[in-house]
């Protein structure tokens, strides 16, 4: 067994997802996915956190030893074992009566035995140096983290500094109002206040970054204050702006404030994991399948409560192999019992609420991943150096929403023909590029596992 393997059981036997446990260790999801796939090794202070989190030895998880170290003084079995082989090659050859050799044997034992403490009591003092370097890294990265964030205050006062200095308004925000999920968009309240008010003077509303946005109502208040409702179709990225037009033609422009992931927060936080990792492309030609059944990890990340969004109703939902964002394959899930009756390449609503349900954990709260059996048909993909390859989970809305999770994405190693995980940040939620089979997109109804 590898040290990633080592780790990979510790923590699953915990419960923990690679993200929950990359917290707990203070590094990022993707450090924990490269130790357990054995294409990194854990620094010192990582290996010595991790044993301590585990309950293990240092050298098991380096698989120099076979068994967890003791968690007393006491003797483990082993060895008492290692005593008893000891005393038995200092026992002597000739015969000695029965009070000689029990003292010979005594004799041999307690030597095994301060042997064993005198290692033992090694074993200790490396354990405490290792504490101390542990504890000293994290004095180290603790001073790091302050000086950052000292520098992050400065900057951050110099950036709201040059946006005063050059705002054209005097006062402006936004309120999320409400979200109508069947029509995809949602409601804000903006207002502005211009900081050279001239009389005759109006504001117009806007969204910059192409959603569909309608203007509901523009209206004057007092104290020299536009105010408006947009509706704004759903998108992973908004940005509400004011113009400021005055009599003679000009205008000013104002950016109100911008929102990050709407969409993606209206669908459940569930990513699929299949790793395509070190999977071999020979000649140029990957394997999609060949109807061996694998494993798709699920990972739920914790719901947002920014803005208070409701989350979808799920209708369906899928797995795909994707190339360049275009389909190749979907995976077949195989019976889950209690979920999932007869394998099927669609999960149903009914099946989704099911399989979340598994995801109790004894009653005292969920896991943070489910682990599905699937498979993917028998297939050939040509896979040339630039290409890149996903593993996406499809999430169909009762509003026929569509919604892409992707995690991880692989490209060619051309000079040992396998892929390897490129370093790249998940894509976001929205469907955007993604397209099926015959070229049309992720989100054309219906789903159909021929396209």
């Amino acid at each position: 067994m590898t040290t990633g393997q080592r780790v990979a059981q510790k923590r699953k036997e915990l419960g923990l997802s690679q993200e929950a446990l990359g917290e707990k260790l203070g590094v990022s999801r993707q450090s924990i996915y490269k130790w357990e796939s054995d294409s990194a090794l854990p620094e010192v202070e990582k290996l010595v956190a991790l044993s301590r989190l585990f309950g293990v030895s240092v050298g098991w998880l380096l698989g120099v030893e076979e068994g967890a170290a003791p968690s007393g003084g006491e003797l483990t079995a082993e060895q008492l074992a290692l005593v008893e082989k000891i005393a038995a090659r200092y026992a002597p050859k000739p015969r000695l009566s029965p009070r000689r050799l029990a003292a010979v044997k005594v004799s041999a034992a307690a030597a095994a035995l301060c042997l064993c403490l005198v290692l033992w009591g090694f074993y200790r003092k490396m354990d405490r140096l290792n504490q101390h370097y542990y504890f000293l890294q994290a004095d180290i990265t603790e001073v790091q983290r302050s000086v950052d964030e000292r520098i992050n205050s400065v900057s951050n006062r110099m950036e709201t500094l040059f946006r005063e200095q050059n705002a054209v308004t005097a006062d402006y925000g936004t309120c999320l109002v409400d979200v109508d999920l069947s029509a995809s968009s949602a409601i804000f309240r903006v207002y502005a206040v211009p900081k050279n008010y001239t009389e005759g003077m109006r504001a117009e509303f806007y969204e910059a970054n192409g959603s569909p946005c309608q203007v509901l109502t523009v209206r004057e208040g007092p104290g020299q204050r536009f105010e408006a409702d947009l509706e704004c179709g759903l998108m992973e990225e908004l940005s509400l702006c004011a113009d400021f037009i005055y009599p003679d033609g000009s205008r000013q422009t104002q950016i109100l404030d911008h929102y990050e992931g709407l969409y993606g927060q209206t669908f459940p936080n569930v990513r699929a994991e299949l790793s395509l990792n070190q999977r071999e492309a020979g000649n140029g030609l990957l394997l999609s399948g060949d109807g061996v059944q694998e494993r798709v990890y699920l990972d739920y990340g914790p719901p947002s409560s920014e803005g208070g969004l409701t989350v979808a109703e799920v209708q369906s939902a899928r797995v795909g192999l994707f190339k360049n964002r275009k389909l190749v394959d979907w995976a077949v899930f195989q019976t889950v019992p209690g979920a999932v009756e007869e394998a099927t390449s669609a999960l149903t609503g009914a099946q989704w609420a099911a399989l979340d349900a598994l995801r109790d954990h004894g009653g005292s709260g969920t896991k943070s991943y489910q682990i599905l059996p699937v498979s993917f048909p028998e297939g050939e993909t040509a896979v040339e150096p630039g290409d890149v390859l996903e593993t996406a989970l499809v999430i169909r809305d009762v509003y026929g929403r569509t919604a892409v999770r992707a995690w991880k994405a692989y490209g060619l190693d051309g000079t040992q023909g396998v892929l390897t995980e490129l370093d790249r940040d998940p894509p976001d939620a929205y469907p955007g590029d993604w397209m099926l089979k015959d070229g049309s997109s992720i989100c054309a109804p219906p789903l159909d596992s021929t396209k």
